[in-house]
């Protein structure tokens, strides 16, 4: 249902060759689901391998079982029937119902037929002789216990939902261990007795599955693992089930995302207050963003009070009437009590409260409210009396209320404040909960190494209180805990599981002896990126700079000196995270940065912190890191997994990656790790003092996730409109080309070489050309009542130019107006400026001045009125906007 991804493994090595999410390489859209055609076919390309070289498939999915509902002779055989597809069309369906239903479903785009792909051999993999399933928690478990940097450990597995009690049950029952494995297939398999002796909560859930009225769904689970590294044949890895607790499944499957918001896991409690507050589940990242505010006051004076002291109020979210949402031990029966009263009636993302609208200068209100959770830390709000201002004795009436109105508009509104409330208390019981859970099964099983996976693993202010607090030696969290690391899992327990497809144990591939590279997605080749620099040519500007060292003290200069870049190099990381392969860099010290970059280069709420890339060897003096930071696995965050305090002494030198609450989400660099990204921070600590970048993922665009090719690199590059000053695309260094207005209008500058004078020189004007085929609509509002005056008639001109750089797949772009539609019909190559601005003119033709003297150039300006004038100024105006959002090119 979201975060399909793909691992791809040597089977006879254990190499990982290539593992991404769909959401990179398909559609586009984040968290994207479906099926695994545009993957396979996109790994398959990348390794430049067939589908005949795919030896097996472990697979994963917990809403329901794969391999049972797929077409006759594809669950771990060949099938002649698919062979024979393309010469028997019509047979085959006779002899392969499931398949005929699925290309049924397809032809009328229900279910998976939907999306392009469902019955490629790409998705259905019929060829492929081993397959098998994995239960949801245990992939979790696999992906991290197979590259744990220590050999025996606690996995604690915390998430949304998981697989159903009964489709585990059914398959242990009904001797499907073969196509099928769970944790009761582990257990059942380690000891007789094992199964007996499982703790699950609720302890009588048998009982309770057999007649309740929908299933019971993991929620929070608990595995000890060990496993041997070595180089001879008896390397191993296992993983043994301790715990689990199953959530009930309140509601109807069938309803919105399968009824998730009302289930009681953490995961799910916590989603449902992100979907309560930004209207959609998985944005939970921004629920712990938004907690932090909690501590925050702001301070607004009343109106018409110009007086230091006094009609002074202070705005500040109310924490005391939240009641625990989530409090209690997960461990025990009956133990946990939720009150979701917080998270009931009108959701946060709905609301229309009157703050949300902005007094126009007509005394009413606007039509368009403000952004509902758009604010800033209140030392960041202006103040007519602080230092530097004018006194408030000799300020205008009028300057104090515009003052008064820009600290309004930088406050957060009612809903907001809400929201804020909330977050905080949803964050506070998480910890509460997960700590004491955690802490329990470490006391139980005398574990002193930590994994952590699952969905709310993505936490990682609850990571850094789990791995400071609780005395492991040492804490993993992998790049990718949430649901895109199933297939790291699937395809570990592919490799090393007791279910492993290769039974000879001399030649099985050896366990990881340590973590794997975040770094397994896609490479460009040198050919993809010159054809997406040709591509674009128009609008960018180009230099090749080979020598590493230059290149990096390049950027070092640039964001040394307040610019923003984005770089792009190598192979793509797997997982939520930038680490420096797909990253958005700027420097840690300037605040201002915090709303600039969130504003108008990531085009998304203020309120969202930023993190630091920091040197690893470095990050014990800046962040308060507890034990966590000694012994052999020093690198405490080397996937940005942990938030920590920045030490007090420290913050106001990097305001910009340091929280309203003082905390920090720190990736951690190490030179073996990372030894580009670890040289260009080495390099800004040596020229400023600070070891660290601010990083941020590599996405402008909204909805978008992090880039994967050059061409996405450079078109959200160019979405930034100049916001982003640098593009670094391996050895290119990209910054944008602004719309050349005198070649346009037929003028060339040229210095005098031995004066260095300037002169204009006169040209033939330039023939502005579209960047493609265009399709135009557009359409009229009339309000009721208006009769016969064209005044009121509202037009919207909007177009669909799908060579366009900047065009979305099936995305109409609004235009200003009719003019713009109209120069956009105009320009096809073959007529110059001079001739456009004749159409929309009464100039004479002796006056166009084409490639005439100044004498005529003055004629044609003392000819035109002021009228003509602004209107000639305006198309000039629209050529370089309609220029700068890549509709046109000279």
């Amino acid at each position: 249902s979201h975060d399909t991804a793909l691992c791809a493994a040597d089977a006879q090595s254990g190499q990982v060759l290539y593992a991404q999410a769909k959401e990179r390489i398909s559609t586009r859209q984040k968290h994207d689901a479906g099926n695994v055609a545009s993957l396979v076919e996109t790994c398959l390309q990348a390794l430049e391998l067939e589908l005949d070289n795919i030896d097996a498939v472990v697979m994963n999915n917990h809403h329901h079982r794969i391999l049972p509902l797929e077409p006759q002779g594809t669950s771990g055989r060949r099938s002649s029937s698919i062979d024979d597809a393309e010469d028997d069309n019509d047979k085959e369906n006779d002899r392969n119902p499931q398949l005929a239903h699925m290309e049924w479903e397809a032809g009328l785009f229900i279910n998976g037929g939907q999306e392009d792909g469902y019955t490629d051999p790409e998705n259905l993999l019929p060829h492929v002789p081993h397959k098998m399933e994995l239960s949801h928690h245990l992939a979790h478990a696999y992906s991290a216990a197979a590259q744990a940097p220590f050999d025996q450990g606690l996995i604690v597995i915390m998430d949304g939902m998981g697989e159903t009690y009964r489709t585990m049950q059914h398959a242990l029952h009904t001797n499907e261990q073969e196509t099928y494995v769970s944790d009761y297939t582990l257990l059942q398999q380690q000891h007789p007795d094992a199964l007996e002796s499982f703790r699950c909560v609720p302890s009588n859930l048998d009982d309770l599955a057999r007649y309740s009225r929908f299933d019971w769904r993991e929620a929070e689970t608990v595995y000890t693992f060990t496993k041997t590294t070595t180089e001879s044949s008896s390397s191993s890895l296992l993983v043994t089930p301790v715990f689990k607790r199953f959530t009930q499944e309140h509601s109807p499957p069938a309803l919105y995302n399968h009824g998730f918001e009302n289930m009681d896991s953490l995961g799910a409690l916590y989603s449902r207050a992100s979907s309560h507050i930004f209207g959609d589940w998985n944005a939970c990242g921004k629920v712990m963003g938004l907690a932090p505010w909690a501590n925050s006051i702001w301070r607004q004076r009343g109106q018409g009070s110009n007086d230091n002291n006094s009609g002074i109020q202070l705005i500040q979210p109310n924490l005391h009437q939240a009641r625990p949402i989530v409090s209690g031990s997960l461990y025990k029966d009956d133990d946990l009590v939720i009150d979701r009263s917080l998270m009931q009636g009108l959701p946060f993302c709905a609301r229309n409260d009157p703050d949300l609208f902005v007094m126009e200068d007509d005394g009413n209100l606007s039509t368009t409210p403000r952004k509902r959770y758009d604010f800033d830390t209140p030392e960041y709000i202006p103040d007519y009396t602080a230092s530097g201002s004018t006194d408030a004795t000799t300020t205008s009436p009028t300057a104090v209320v515009a003052v008064q109105e820009e600290q309004k508009l930088q406050q957060p509104t009612q809903v907001a404040l809400d929201a804020i409330a909330l977050a905080s208390r949803i964050q506070t019981d998480l910890e509460t909960v997960a700590m004491d859970f955690v802490r329990h099964f470490k006391q139980e099983t005398g574990q002193v190494n930590l994994c952590l996976a699952g969905g709310v693993a993505l936490n990682s202010v609850l990571n850094g209180r789990l791995s400071r607090e609780l005395d492991f030696e040492q804490t993993f969290i992998p790049p990718y805990p949430g649901d895109d690391g199933i297939a790291i899992g699937c395809c570990a327990y592919g490799l090393f599981g007791q279910h492993s497809h290769n039974d000879d144990s001399v030649n099985s591939p050896k366990i990881w002896k340590e973590p794997l590279s975040p770094y397994l997605g896609g490479v460009p080749s040198e050919a993809e990126i010159k054809m997406a620099i040709q591509q674009a040519e128009p609008w960018i500007e180009v230099e090749i700079i080979r020598d590493d060292e230059q290149r990096y003290q390049r950027m070092v200069d640039e964001i040394a000196s307040g610019g923003v870049i984005a770089w792009y190099r190598s192979r793509s990381e797997m997982g939520p995270r930038a680490l420096g392969h797909r990253s958005i860099l700027a420097d840690p010290r300037k605040h201002g940065l915090v709303r600039f970059i969130n504003e108008h280069v990531k085009s998304r709420e203020s309120f969202r912190p930023f993190a630091p890339s920091v040197l690893a060897n470095e990050a014990q003096d800046w962040f308060e890191l507890g034990g966590s930071s000694s012994g052999k696995f020093s690198n405490v965050s080397p996937y940005m997994s942990i938030t920590a305090q920045v030490k007090e002494h420290q913050r106001h030198k990097i305001p910009a990656v340091t929280h309203v609450d003082g905390s920090s989400r720190l990736q951690t660099v190490r030179p073996e790790d990372e030894p580009s990204y670890h040289a260009l921070i080495s390099k800004f600590f040596k020229a400023t003092g600070i070891p660290m970048v601010l990083n941020t993922s590599f996405n402008t665009l909204p909805g978008e996730p992090i880039v994967e090719t050059p061409e996405q690199a450079i078109r959200s590059f160019l979405y930034t409109q100049g916001n982003l000053e640098m593009l670094i695309l391996d050895e290119y260094v990209i910054t944008r080309k602004t719309a050349n207005l005198r070649r346009l209008l037929g003028e060339v500058e040229k210095a005098d070489t031995g004066t260095k004078a300037r002169s204009i020189l006169s040209v033939e004007p330039a023939r502005p050309q579209r960047a493609g085929p265009i399709t135009f609509q557009s359409t009229f509002d009339m309000p009721e009542g208006s009769g016969d005056d064209d005044e009121e008639i509202v037009t919207t001109s909007r177009v669909q130019m799908p060579n366009r750089i900047l065009h979305r797949d099936g995305e109409w772009t609004e235009l200003v107006d009719e003019l713009e539609a109209e120069l956009l019909s105009i320009c096809d190559g073959t007529v110059t400026m001079n001739e456009i601005l004749a159409h929309y003119t009464s100039i004479p033709d002796g006056a166009d001045g084409d490639n005439g003297g100044a004498a005529q150039k003055t004629q044609k300006r003392d000819y035109m009125d002021e009228e003509t004038q602004q209107l000639l100024q305006n198309i000039v105006h629209r050529m370089a906007r309609l220029h700068d959002q890549t509709f046109l090119y000279w």
